[in-house]
């Protein structure tokens, strides 16, 4: 996926993926609708990159524990 579209391009994207969904877009919601696919976007992109370990949360769990298999 690429990061930087232009404005056309971000726009025919958004359109395409509504009606891929199935979903009309009414015209007085579109443009809030587009700034959030935007943000969507770029938060995408930011998560599409390699990062260190050291950046991993701290509340990171084993799934065990919250299952049971732990004895």
């Amino acid at each position: 996926m690429a990061t930087q579209l232009d404005e056309a391009d971000l726009q025919a994207e958004f359109d395409a993926l509504a009606r891929r969904a199935g979903i009309e877009i009414p015209p007085e919601r579109r443009a809030a609708l587009l700034e959030g696919f935007r943000d969507l976007r770029k938060m995408t992109a930011l998560l599409h990159h390699p990062r260190p370990a050291t950046s991993e949360f701290a509340a990171s769990f084993d799934v065990r524990s919250i299952t049971r298999q732990i004895p």
